[in-house]
């Protein structure tokens, strides 16, 4: 619908129109009311309105809802921002560079948000990209501010605990969304341990950890201990042990990654490697105020926050080859 068309339909004129969307003085509220319904129920308000919102609006964009990790990361900037008088609007990528782009277009010319917040930026902004934007975990643009976490010394000293526990052969669970976890675990098993093994499942989340489990179990190895590359993999993992009567860690001792809120609360506690997520959404959040406030600050940073190993009971000494069956 184009302003002209807004206009006859609210008996006004093409000007009284644009200076309501404006939120020009000498218009009555009455005469805004009245545009602004109409707008809204002919789905052009957003088009036109050029008023702004008197609180900051946020816009995250994030890979998925599904993952409790990434939950997490939402519900730590939505305190932050709404602390800070903001509201924050959500939305998912699934783990596609183009819908990234086309949310980062929409949220930045669309509907003008004063800051956003993006997962893993994959492509690079287009010139005369205007919006405050920071980037979490990594940022194919360099010209973008990026918080990263360090997981590699983390996931070595993960395999060193394991080795200094008697485990010699460890296993590691993933999926088609984990091979850099996967290739890094690989990398330091291979300096550290005398063998390891790979399973990977076309699955996600717990059922990922039941999949491989059961691939261990088939394939009759004798890992002793199992790193997964995210806490939802070990829940699976360890229930589908547990039922197929093993113990944890007795049998196997179990490394999840994230330390998802409910990772101490389980029956067997998870060990875990803890990202940092309190300490990356501060620094991020307090990174984009800065722009937000001065339009030319510029940081150009790529901040890394070390994530650390949370050592839990489901962990332990290694046991001498478990007898392994069908």
């Amino acid at each position: 619908m184009t302003m002209k068309e807004l206009a006859k339909l609210a008996n006004v004129s093409v000007s009284t129109v644009s200076k309501a969307f404006n939120e020009a003085d000498d218009i009555n509220q009455a005469t805004k009311n009245r545009i602004f319904e109409i707008a809204k129920q002919y789905g052009c308000f957003g088009k036109f309105y050029k008023g702004k919102y008197h609180k900051k609006t946020i816009a995250i964009i994030c890979h998925e809802f599904g993952s409790s990790n990434y939950t997490r990361f939402i519900n730590i900037f939505q305190y932050l921002i709404e602390k800070d008088n903001g509201i924050c609007l959500v939305s998912v990528d699934n783990f596609s560079a183009s819908k990234q782009s086309e949310l980062i277009e929409y949220y930045s010319s669309y509907l003008k948000v004063d800051g956003i917040i993006v997962f893993c930026l994959n492509s690079k902004l287009k010139r005369g990209y205007k919006t405050p934007i920071v980037s979490l975990f990594s940022s194919i643009d360099p010209n973008v501010d990026s918080v990263n976490v360090d997981i590699n010394s983390t996931i070595r000293e993960a395999v060193n605990t394991l080795k200094a526990f008697g485990h010699k052969n460890v296993a590691f669970f993933g999926e088609r969304l984990t091979e850099q976890k996967c290739a890094r675990f690989v990398k330091f098993a291979e300096q550290i341990l005398d063998d390891y093994k790979i399973f990977e499942s076309k699955e996600r989340f717990e059922r990922v950890g039941k999949d491989c489990a059961r691939q261990l179990l088939k394939s009759k190895s004798s890992c002793t201990a199992i790193i997964c590359a995210y806490d939802n993999i070990a829940f699976g993992a360890i229930k589908e042990l547990k039922k197929n009567g093993y113990k944890i860690p007795d049998d196997f001792s179990v490394i999840g990654i994230d330390n998802i809120s409910f990772s101490e609360y389980t029956d067997i506690p998870l060990t875990t490697i803890d990202a940092g997520a309190e300490e990356i959404c501060e620094i991020a959040w307090g990174l984009l105020c800065k722009k937000i406030k001065n339009p030319f600050f510029k940081s150009l940073q790529q901040i890394t926050v070390k994530s650390k190993l949370i050592l839990r009971e489901s962990v332990g000494p290694a046991k001498e080859k478990p007898i392994l069956e069908e």
